[in-house]
């Protein structure tokens, strides 16, 4: 009997270090638990917005200017949205200067003959009620100041149609241009004349010609 209660005994106390290791030991799941598609995205997230912003607006000139170019229908949205845009996204940088030089041209005609309409529509005013003017002091009647007054409308509604159709012509030219950037004009596109035989109805023998040869491509 004591050997039996020393046996049973001794196993209580041995089975008590094991059930404390146990719950001293750190779990192996524990252990890389994030998965490492989850990192990715993490170390992503730690970007700062300012780098984000430069890769936003370099990707805006990028698809605008470098992305499938040429373009025709880029450069005529951009000359209808600012004028000489096309020229300069064509890369034909004379082209621009020459349309901004054509708009303020007809911008400045534009206001001189609306100023001066202005001062004869007036003139012509105060002539037909007898009154002054600044162009009293002139050998100009009624008549004379009406027919100024209508000359000079008619030349600012020209300046105005000329900017309209400016802006046409400079869109139009600018699309053109831009389809011609893609056209072949290589060696393999060719235009040859050369002497050829043809079979003659009238008689056995093969009549003398010229023929016209196109070659695309080798």
């Amino acid at each position: 009997m004591v050997l039996l209660a020393v046996a049973g005994m001794g196993k209580c106390f041995a089975q008590v270090p094991d059930s404390v290791a146990n719950d001293l030991q750190v779990p192996v799941f524990q252990q890389d638990t994030l998965p490492t598609d989850s990192l990715i995205v993490i170390a992503d997230s730690t970007s700062s917005p300012s780098d984000s912003t430069a890769k936003k607006k370099q990707g805006f000139f990028y698809r605008t200017f470098k992305s499938d170019y040429p373009n025709p229908n880029k450069a005529l949205y951009l000359s209808l949205a600012f004028p000489g845009g096309g020229q300069l996204y064509n890369r034909r940088w004379w082209k621009a200067p020459i349309v901004w030089g054509g708009y303020a041209a007809l911008i400045y005609a534009a206001k001189y003959n609306t100023d001066l309409y202005r001062r004869l529509r007036d003139a012509y005013i105060l002539e037909r009620q007898g009154k002054e003017h600044e162009f009293s002091n002139t050998n100009l009647d009624a008549g004379d100041l009406k027919r100024l007054r209508d000359q000079y409308d008619k030349s600012k509604q020209l300046s105005y149609i000329g900017m309209f159709a400016l802006h046409i012509v400079q869109s139009a030219e600018a699309f053109v241009d831009c389809h011609l950037k893609t056209f072949d004009v290589s060696d393999d596109l060719s235009f040859r004349i050369k002497p050829s035989l043809e079979p003659s109805l009238a008689s056995n023998y093969p009549a003398m010609g010229i023929g016209v040869a196109f070659s695309f491509g080798k």
